[in-house]
């Protein structure tokens, strides 16, 4: 019996030199909502994020874990990636040259396809600490304590709680942090195309007026001895030239329309996909 395609890969093509994972990856009838979760995530603790939750925390417990745990994203699990998902970066010069731009903070912005895949982005972006927004699900599962304590925000439901969300990136903002946007919102794992984005993102990159650093992975075949790691395919992290507003653009929501399409092309570009499937603004159409 034929395998079932995921979601419009009928129309999906790639550079010669890039790998079109089909094996490990299900994505049931095939929805046509790009941004659903897809992943039902094993509910371990209460998820409590509600009016009390700390989305500024200064306490010690806190402070200790973050230490821990982004020495050892650093360190062990930045060792652990290559073997784990054969993990390469390439790109790593575009952060380097551009320092300059980055004077008041950077956002970057990547593909969202498999568990450790913000262990790439906090490769490429050296030592420097990082701010992102999670699914709040997400503080319900095994991940919940390294989701808060690396810098995870997670995005509310009610109005009231929004505001603490926003006060929270404008304060690790002003603090030094860089931030971290999945723009697809959701984790789709191992799929290629690259989805329509949420505007959130590119709303706060003008808001902090900051550019956006965009990431793409990409996927290579396991070969040799990385078959002993795992099944699934090796990763690449392709990083991109900064994007930064357009001046010749006055006005705000039409230069923050312009941010996310750039983003998106020059993910789908990072990606070595010659034809994407899914416009950046689709879903909003």
């Amino acid at each position: 019996m034929a395998q079932q395609l995921p979601p419009l890969y009928d129309q999906l093509t790639v550079e010669p030199d890039r790998f079109i994972p089909l094996e490990h990856i299900s994505y049931g009838e095939g929805t046509d909502d790009p941004h659903a979760h897809l992943l039902d995530v094993d509910q371990i603790y209460e998820a409590n994020v509600g009016h009390d939750y700390p989305y500024i925390d200064h306490s010690f417990y806190y402070k200790f874990w973050n230490f821990l745990y982004y020495l050892q994203s650093r360190t062990l699990i930045n060792f652990l990636q290559y073997f784990r998902y054969g993990f390469r970066l390439r790109g790593k010069e575009n952060i380097k040259k551009n320092r300059h731009l980055f004077k008041n903070g950077a956002m970057t912005v990547s593909n969202h396809t498999f568990r450790w895949d913000m262990s790439g982005v906090f490769t490429a972006i050296g030592w420097r600490q990082l701010r992102f927004p999670i699914w709040r699900d997400q503080l319900a599962g095994k991940d919940a304590r390294r989701m808060h304590t690396m810098g995870g925000i997670p995005v509310p439901e009610s109005v009231a709680d929004m505001r603490k969300f926003y006060a929270a990136l404008d304060y690790y903002h002003k603090e030094g942090y860089w931030l971290h946007f999945f723009a697809e919102e959701s984790r789709w794992e191992f799929y290629t195309p690259i989805r329509p984005f949420k505007k959130g993102a590119f709303v706060f990159a003008k808001r902090l007026n900051i550019p956006i650093i965009p990431m793409a992975y990409s996927y290579r075949e396991r070969k040799g001895i990385l078959k002993w790691f795992g099944k699934e395919a090796c990763v690449t992290l392709n990083v991109g030239e900064p994007i930064l507003p357009n001046p010749d653009i006055t006005d705000k929501n039409e230069q923050i329309d312009d941010m996310r399409r750039r983003c998106h092309e020059a993910m789908v570009k990072l990606a070595g996909i010659t034809n994407n499937p899914w416009v950046y603004n689709q879903t909003e159409k």
